[in-house]
């Protein structure tokens, strides 16, 4: 499947970074937040550009406008600060619960067929530590699960969920991400990222789950979902179980290597953090198993002594 790349001059103008200081001023003076204003007035106006203009050529053209614009923004000092309450109706915005950083992130859809998706880590403080992120998910398409990652090579979504975790003694995130992968699939992404002087580094091997042949748990850097275009496959974290939590799929023409036919098959399944990893839970939620003629009352079997 063809996918587009952004030009080489393009990707020049939002890869420089500066260094953070060392203490962090959240005022924005008078005339910054003014111009901070009128740049996200224009940044929606070139989202919806970007987003729903008919001709797709067009749509990388705003892409383009849109992403220099938002560099502009970003440059101002205490950038960071400036919430873009408007423009997060367009884009997604993430925070960690403690604000070190947020995850600025889009999509666009050039044709039915190309999917190429944007994102930037913009560090907190007042001057602009900015890590562009950029799509590699078109070369993953084995190995996708075991592989390391970093900005230059990040596995594209459009992130829905960021959660802060402590594993091995080390602060990480967890990542909850869709990517709309073309004509017949969808995917639902978890992944872990944590954060070096020199940027973000995609995937661990923290994730224990079933094989192929579901005989024994393997160690993966990710959880990759890939299901039917019309299905609805949920991936979130379920804070009353304490877990992360799926739907189990499988295929309804009873073909494994055809992603395009799976479906969720009524059963969920579960990722529980235990010494360091997350270890697959079956039936997380446990299935409900009647005998002919029995039903369930109020959600309880009713049966003799």
């Amino acid at each position: 499947m063809f996918k587009f790349r952004l030009p080489g001059w393009m990707l020049f103008l939002i890869c420089a970074g500066f260094s953070i200081p060392s203490f962090a001023q959240k005022e924005i003076d008078k005339e910054a937040l003014g111009r901070l204003t009128q740049l996200e007035d224009s940044l929606v106006v070139l989202a919806d550009s970007m987003y729903n203009t008919p001709i797709p050529d067009f749509r990388i053209d705003y892409c383009v406008r849109f992403t220099k614009t938002l560099r502009q923004a970003l440059d101002i000092p205490n950038s960071f600060y400036y919430p873009f309450t408007k423009l997060e109706q367009k884009v997604h915005i993430l925070y960690p619960e403690d604000k070190s950083f947020r995850i600025i992130n889009w999509m666009v859809a050039p044709s039915d067929m190309v999917r190429r998706y944007y994102g930037a880590i913009q560090m907190q403080g007042s001057a602009l530590k900015l890590f562009p992120l950029r799509d590699f998910s078109d070369k993953l398409e084995r190995g996708a699960e075991t592989a390391t990652l970093n900005a230059d090579q990040w596995y594209g979504c459009e992130y829905y969920k960021i959660m802060t975790q402590t594993i091995q003694g080390e602060k990480m995130y967890l990542l909850f991400g869709f990517n709309s992968n073309g004509m017949s699939s969808n995917k639902k992404i978890l992944d872990i990222m944590s954060l070096t002087e020199s940027g973000p580094v995609f995937g661990a091997p923290v994730f224990l789950l079933p094989d192929a042949r579901g005989q024994r748990l393997m160690a993966q850097n990710r959880v990759i979902l890939e299901y039917k275009k019309a299905a609805q496959v949920s991936l979130n974290y379920d804070a009353a179980k304490g877990m992360v939590m799926f739907n189990r799929l499988m295929s309804e023409i009873n073909d494994p290597n055809r992603k395009n036919t799976y479906i969720p098959t009524g059963q969920t399944d579960g990722l529980r953090l235990e010494n360091g990893q997350y270890i697959y839970v079956r039936d997380a939620i446990p299935v409900l198993k009647l005998q002919d003629g029995q039903a369930p009352i109020d959600g309880v079997m009713s049966g003799g002594k």
